[in-house]
């Protein structure tokens, strides 16, 4: 009897020690977008996996930030920094990225579709296998920009830069 005491609460630990550390490692996330919400800017954050939906982040500062697997659909980034960002796997379907600064980013299988990134900075960005779309992107810099297996059906690329 003594065995099974010791181990049901060996397992009641374990237990206890899982939902610790989850708690533990998404507070940080959450304190992270308390203080975007708050300042709009949040350089370097870690905001991967995320529900950023249908919010207003125009001008936000998210340079080098971690949207891994993010939820961004609809959210508007006009004239955003994203500037080495990660954005692998993030959902930005029909997201304003209208002028934003995606220089160096990692879209890597991001959805785009119906995504507004007119005017955006995607230089030397990687979209390798991202969801293109239906996505705008007149006017947007793609130097340097790895567009490899990327999905590109009604993409609309007219005046955009691609040397």
């Amino acid at each position: 009897m003594n065995f099974h005491l010791k181990a049901s609460a060996i397992l009641a630990l374990l237990a206890t020690t899982a939902v610790a550390s989850n708690a533990a490692a998404t507070t940080p996330n959450a304190c992270f977008l308390r203080y975007l919400l708050a300042s709009r800017t949040c350089p370097n954050c870690r905001l991967g996996s995320l529900e950023l939906s249908n919010l207003d982040l125009a001008e936000a500062n998210l340079q080098g930030a971690d949207l891994i697997e993010a939820n961004l659909e609809r959210t508007i980034l006009t004239g955003a920094d994203l500037s080495q960002s990660y954005l692998v796997g993030a959902n930005l379907r029909r997201a304003q990225l209208r002028g934003a600064d995606l220089s160096g980013a990692y879209l890597e299988g991001a959805d785009l579709r119906g995504a507004d990134l007119r005017g955006a900075d995607l230089s030397s960005a990687s979209l390798y296998g991202a969801d293109l779309r239906g996505a705008d992107l007149r006017d947007a810099n793609l130097t340097g920009t790895d567009l490899s297996f990327a999905r590109t059906w009604r993409t609309r690329l007219q005046g955009a830069v691609r040397e």
